[in-house]
């Protein structure tokens, strides 16, 4: 890297020094590291700790102490360094790197940004050992990461670069509070509208929505096959002649996002006679298509005609009777039970009956349209919130790079 006037190019013990301060106390407050949340607690990120039950030989860290973790991870190629905020106290793995800021450090808000950026992930890969991703670990000693070099410029612009990421790094943990925020209001709605009381069917709460009332005391019901045709997926014929070059879109599970409510299409593709005397159906648009295998509950609402594998159970829906959008949220509170109907050795499989037997309480059709149409709401709400906070870490992405190389200059 070509440094601007003025700035250094500085190896990282200069300004950290090693930190292997052992569990003494018997901390139990185990930390892993998140991209979004930083060293945190394994209880409170996994909901229980998956740590060894002898802690003693984990490291100590306490309030602004530092830890590199050498597994890599999506976003994270190289690894991840993070400072502890959010406890005076944590421990840590022995195979995490653990450091402090020395007295030379007067910023270390700028190194951890720099490491953020990925800016140091040059450097590690050239005192990373060749061939050496041992058990998803990088294989770099303790002494090579403290001889890794940082570009370092003149203290004030330190403070200033830092000063600008932070902010935007508030700005994105904003947005991301405000998502959490939706998303638990989402189903706060899902559970308000969908749900019945299995010991009170009864219920005589109303609620009024767009001038339709919701009244779950006359919902009536119903098996899965009563207002929809199930359709299991199949294998086309394989022949080069019908396969991938064709205009009907194949989709397996891997095309589906839980994400996403709607599919268009996908990276596969097959001909009308790749489903002739085939196990292959052609499911028609606006069909719930929904993973029955492995991973139950995945599922997503194709717009054009598309056919699946083996992994789909399919919804075709009968519209005199449901409406695609209330049953695809509909799906959502049956996904447990779903989860338990499911039964396999060599895989794990909802069958074709159980789920054509399964009964659910179904609304009139008024209000099926008024509950779809306030969660899609809901849905379109939340998607506008995460498309703006991937928004801002573009931004943050872009702005880091040309701050921490000094492409653009800071006043100060």
């Amino acid at each position: 890297m070509n440094l601007p006037t003025n700035w250094k190019d500085v190896e990282l013990k200069n300004y950290f020094s090693r930190l292997t301060r052992k569990n003494n106390e018997r901390n139990t407050n185990v930390l892993t590291i998140s991209a979004q949340h930083g060293l945190i607690s394994q209880q409170e990120f996994f909901n229980k700790s998956i740590a060894s039950e002898d802690k003693s030989n984990y490291f100590l860290l306490e309030r602004g102490d530092f830890a590199y973790n050498k597994s890599y991870s999506v976003g994270y190629p190289f690894g991840a360094v993070k400072s502890l905020e959010k406890y005076d106290k944590g421990i840590v793995s022995p195979l995490y790197i653990c450091f402090k800021k020395t007295t030379e450090n007067k910023c270390p808000e700028y190194f951890l940004q720099y490491f953020e950026a990925g800016l140091a992930n040059k450097e590690i890969c050239s005192v990373a050992q060749e061939g050496a991703r041992n058990h998803g670990l990088l294989n770099i000693s303790t002494e090579d990461f403290f001889k890794i070099k940082i570009a370092v410029p003149p203290l004030a612009e330190q403070q200033k670069i830092a000063d600008i990421l932070c902010e935007q790094d508030k700005i994105i943990s904003l947005k991301q509070k405000l998502l959490e925020q939706k998303q638990k209001q989402k189903k706060w709605l899902m559970q308000k509208l969908l749900e019945v009381p299995h010991t009170n069917v009864n219920c005589e709460e109303k609620i009024s929505l767009g001038g339709v009332v919701i009244n779950k005391s006359r919902w009536k019901k119903e098996r899965f096959s009563e207002f929809s045709e199930i359709v299991s997926g199949g294998t086309p014929r394989t022949d080069k002649s019908s396969f991938w070059n064709g205009d009907i879109y194949w989709c397996t599970p891997t095309d589906i996002t839980s994400s996403e409510k709607y599919i268009s299409v996908t990276e596969k593709r097959i001909t009308k006679k790749g489903l002739e005397n085939s196990s292959a159906i052609l499911l028609p648009k606006d069909s719930i298509l929904m993973c029955s295998r492995a991973t139950i509950g995945p599922r997503c609402i194709n717009k054009v005609p598309m056919t699946t594998n083996q992994g789909f159970k399919s919804f075709i829906i009968k519209t005199n009777h449901a409406i695609t959008e209330f049953v695809y949220y509909l799906i959502d509170i049956c996904i447990t039970d779903f989860k338990k109907l499911a039964s396999g050795s060599t895989f794990i499989e909802l069958s074709k009956r159980d789920l054509s037997n399964y009964e659910i309480y179904l609304p009139t059709l008024p209000e099926q349209k008024i509950i779809a149409q306030v969660l899609s709401a809901a849905d379109k709400e939340i998607a506008l919130i995460k498309s703006s906070i991937e928004q801002e870490k573009q931004k943050k992405k872009s702005l880091a790079q040309l701050l921490l190389t000094g492409t653009v200059r800071v006043k100060t």
